[in-house]
């Protein structure tokens, strides 16, 4: 189609979703000078449920026909889509539970008791986790090809998320199993939206819904927290007042580039290439977020650093072949 195949277009989405991924965390980093983790997630999910209802009324209107994209389960938007099954919907708000709500606090978590320095290495093992579960339960080929390549990736993971004080780190058996079971939900989270691709589920649907329920649990988490707490409820609520709006909108755009955007273009990519392909070229995320943190925010990357970046351009461009 225009001299492109299916599966480079799918490669294309792939490469997207790692561009949305890591251009999210410096709008995060952003909001969250003033603001704290529930407050942030809150703003992600009310970002994402204005998008999604916005976009409603023009379903009708919106084809991607004049793209010249092909013709595979998303040839257009319409209500129609959002129709599927009530068990299905209900493991679209499992995914969002656990992949985006469970995983994340899990990270955090680790984070707080054994440090970024090993957190963030042990939680990138996601993608050697997917490709696992793509052998075992998608009958997907492990070649060599994509085993070096989803290596090489984990490695350049590891190396870029790596901290330059080793004291920052200390042992911790609950965040060890904290990080890894992050990676865990992470891994069971992207597997499931292969598994709704396959029972017929829209790569719109899959998006809309998992937003959705995502936007719905992280709201609800943030008031719950909130009444709580009704001594201090006054305070926080004066707080949340010198909370900028910019902060505000920073967190809201944050949740709809990472899952509306993001979210869409991976669960494309999933219908025109494995998993274990798809995989492994998003999660080079981190090497977009470093990337822009030295062009924008003037951060400065360590050799280890710049040798993780290599690592993870060459498992990527591996995969890819």
């Amino acid at each position: 189609i225009g001299g492109v195949s299916l599966s480079g277009y799918g490669l294309l989405f792939a490469f997207i979703a790692s561009v949305c991924w890591g251009f999210s965390p410096i709008l995060q980093k952003k909001a969250l000078k003033n603001m704290g983790l529930l407050e942030l997630n809150a703003a992600r999910g009310i970002g994402i449920l204005l998008v999604l209802l916005a976009f409603l009324p023009a379903l009708s209107f919106f084809n991607l026909s004049f793209l010249g994209l092909p013709s595979f389960d998303m040839p257009s938007f319409n209500l129609e889509e959002l129709r599927i099954d009530f068990n299905l919907c209900l493991l679209l708000a499992f995914v969002a539970l656990v992949n985006n709500m469970v995983g994340d606090l899990l990270l955090f978590i680790a984070i707080r008791d054994i440090g970024v320095s090993l957190a963030s290495p042990i939680s990138s093992a996601y993608p050697l986790l997917v490709t696992l579960i793509s052998w075992v339960w998608f009958d997907e080929k492990l070649t060599s090809v994509i085993l070096l390549g989803t290596f090489a990736v984990v490695a350049g993971l590891v190396l870029l998320n790596l901290r330059a004080n080793p004291k920052e780190s200390k042992a911790s058996p609950r965040g060890i199993a904290a990080a890894i079971f992050a990676a865990v939900c992470w891994a069971i989270g992207l597997s499931l939206n292969k598994y709704l691709l396959l029972h017929g589920v829209t790569s719109f649907a899959v998006t809309f819904w998992r937003g959705f329920f995502f936007g719905l649990m992280s709201i609800a988490c943030w008031i719950g927290f909130l009444l709580y707490r009704p001594a201090r409820l006054k305070g926080e609520m004066e707080r949340l007042k010198k909370i900028p709006i910019s902060d505000w909108i920073c967190g809201s755009s944050a949740g709809v580039i990472a899952l509306v955007i993001g979210g869409w273009v991976f669960t494309s990519s999933l219908a025109l290439i494995p998993i274990s392909v798809a995989t492994p070229i998003a999660s080079s995320s981190p090497l977009i977020a470093a990337l822009a943190a030295t062009t924008f925010m003037r951060e400065r990357l360590r050799p280890l650093q710049w040798v993780g970046i290599v690592f993870v351009v060459f498992g990527a461009v591996v995969v890819s072949l």
